[in-house]
C-alpha cells in the first residue's frame, strides 16, 4: 500500500514539475502561429493581433523595424518559405513578461529566385496585454552552419 502511494504521489509530482503552465502554452502557441504567419499565410491581421503597440523587430542582418512596417513588410514580402520549423522552444516568464528563444530553420526563395538556407536563433520578448500575450520584441541571429 505504501509503495502504491509512493508511485502515485511520484507520478503526480513528476507531472505537476514538468507540465507547461497555461502561460507558457499560450506563448509558444503564439511562437508557432507568428512563425506560420510570417513564413506562410503573411496575414496582417494575424501579426497585429500577435504585436504589442511598440514592438521592434530584429533581423539577422541587423535592420531593424517597427510595427507597421514590420506588419507591410512582412505582408508585401515575395519570398517563399519551405521547410520552415521552429525547434526547441524554450519559455521563461516573469509576472507579465516572458523571454522565448527557438531555432528558425529552412529555405527561402526570394523573388528572383535566389534560394537561401535559414538557419537561425530567436529571441522574443512577449508581455501580457489584457490577458493576452503580445510580441514587444525580436531579435534574429545568424547560426554558423559548421
Amino acid at each position: 500500500m505504501k509503495k502504491k502511494f509512493l508511485i502515485i504521489a511520484f507520478t503526480v509530482l513528476c507531472s505537476t514539475v514538468f507540465a507547461q503552465s497555461k502561460d507558457e502554452q499560450q506563448i509558444i502557441d503564439n511562437v508557432k502561429l507568428l512563425h506560420a504567419t510570417i513564413f506562410g499565410t503573411k496575414d496582417s491581421l494575424t501579426l497585429e493581433k500577435l504585436s504589442a503597440k511598440q514592438v521592434t523587430y530584429g533581423h539577422s542582418h541587423g535592420n531593424v523595424q517597427d510595427r507597421q512596417t514590420f506588419i507591410t513588410s512582412v505582408a508585401h514580402n515575395k519570398s517563399t518559405y519551405t521547410g520552415m520549423q521552429c525547434n526547441n522552444i524554450s519559455v521563461i516568464i516573469d509576472n507579465e513578461t516572458a523571454v522565448s528563444r527557438y531555432l528558425l530553420t529552412g529555405t527561402e526563395t526570394n523573388k528572383e529566385g535566389k534560394v537561401t538556407e535559414l538557419k537561425l536563433n530567436i529571441l522574443q520578448v512577449w508581455i501580457k496585454e489584457k490577458k493576452e500575450w503580445k510580441m514587444l520584441a525580436r531579435q534574429a541571429v545568424m547560426v554558423d552552419a559548421k
